[in-house]
């Protein structure tokens, strides 16, 4: 097995200029750091990290803990904050906690106790950031904010993305609109319906609450809650699901039900459903920025790592973008072609002679 010795012996540079290039390779000329790259690759030697995090008091590792690895927009963000941080060197911790607050603290303590160097979470409970508060460990909160907690924070503007959705559904002249969402507890929850509800009133549309569902964001409670809805009579129009897991359950639902999108209910969702390209027609929704979520997150958790004595915490919210498919129609277009052929009928009736 190779050693630093051979490195340095093959590089043609001291023992010292070979450990400096492994530990604050800022400090040594590029033409120095390829020799001693060049030489590392030939010889096939591999640093030990354990003892560089001994010296260094980092492991160069973040640790990340996400609510639900299935959901489309979790995975799809996972992603993005992984080709970030392999290519500063950095290796993930990852921990699904299915949305549980009690598997969530033990991923805080998890985490902390393999001396992360930062920790980005989406949390479930306040309760579980508390103890990395304590530890004073860098991290950064993704998604669902906490207004109680002075942190860093990146999130879509969820009330911003409601807004849009519902104006949307409203000028397709839709009023009786059903909305399936999650618990009521988390932010983005919370932010779209406000959203929602503050685009009904500005509509001056009264919401119907026996047609607001907590579907906890699962796609089984969704379903269910869809045959419900279409069970009723008149039964709405339209559904704005605040997830894509949800959105699911609808499309299984309608699909027993033998109805159809959007000829029989439209449909909105927030995020984009999993086989988005092959589902027909295509589902309008609203685009969180996950790349952008993605890189921000990890730029900031870095930089906290690299600058811990800044007190200045950032707090940003990133604009979404509505993506119209083919599952919403007009409704003021069918009242208007059933206004013209009730002109046309009685057009023609006018013309008909009367006998004499």
């Amino acid at each position: 097995m190779s050693t630093i010795f051979d490195v340095a012996k093959k590089a043609g540079v001291s023992v010292m200029t070979v450990s400096r290039t492994l530990n604050s390779p800022g400090k040594v000329s590029l033409k120095t750091r390829k020799k001693i790259t060049r030489a590392m690759e030939s010889l096939g030697y591999e640093p030990n990290q354990i003892a560089r995090s001994l010296v260094k008091s980092k492991t160069h590792t973040l640790g990340i803990i996400m609510p639900d690895i299935k959901n489309t927009f979790f995975n799809s963000w996972f992603r993005e904050v992984e080709q970030v941080t392999r290519s500063m060197g950095y290796n993930l911790l990852l921990s699904n906690t299915d949305d549980s607050p009690e598997h969530e603290l033990r991923s805080v303590r998890l985490m902390l106790g393999q001396r992360v160097d930062g920790i980005v979470i989406i949390p479930h409970a306040r309760e579980s950031v508390l103890p990395i508060q304590r530890s004073q460990h860098p991290f950064i909160i993704v998604d669902r904010l906490l207004d109680d907690v002075e942190a860093d924070a990146v999130s879509t503007d969820h009330y911003a993305g409601a807004v849009e959705a519902t104006e949307y559904l409203l000028g397709l002249g839709h009023r009786s609109i059903a909305v399936l969402r999650g618990p009521g507890i988390l932010f983005p929850d919370i932010e779209r319906y406000r959203g929602f509800a503050d685009a009904m009133k500005k509509w001056e549309v009264p919401i119907d609450p026996l047609l607001v569902c907590n579907c906890e964001f699962q796609e089984a409670m969704a379903y269910h809650s869809t045959k419900d809805l279409l069970s009723r009579t008149p039964r709405p129009t339209a559904v704005f699901s605040f997830n894509s897991l949800m959105t699911i359950g609808i499309l299984r639902a309608l699909g027993d039900l033998r109805l159809r999108v959007p000829e029989d209910l439209s449909v909105i969702t927030y995020d984009q459903i999993p086989g988005y390209s092959i589902v027909i027609p295509t589902i309008t929704y609203v685009q969180q920025p996950i790349d952008i979520l993605g890189r921000e997150a990890t730029r900031i958790i870095l930089q906290r790592i690299e600058h811990k004595g800044s007190d200045e915490f950032v707090r940003t919210l990133i604009p979404p973008k509505l993506v119209v498919g083919a599952s919403c129609r007009g409704l003021a277009d069918d009242r208007m072609r059933g206004a013209r052929t009730a002109s046309a009928k009685l057009s023609m009736n006018s013309k008909v002679p009367h006998d004499t």
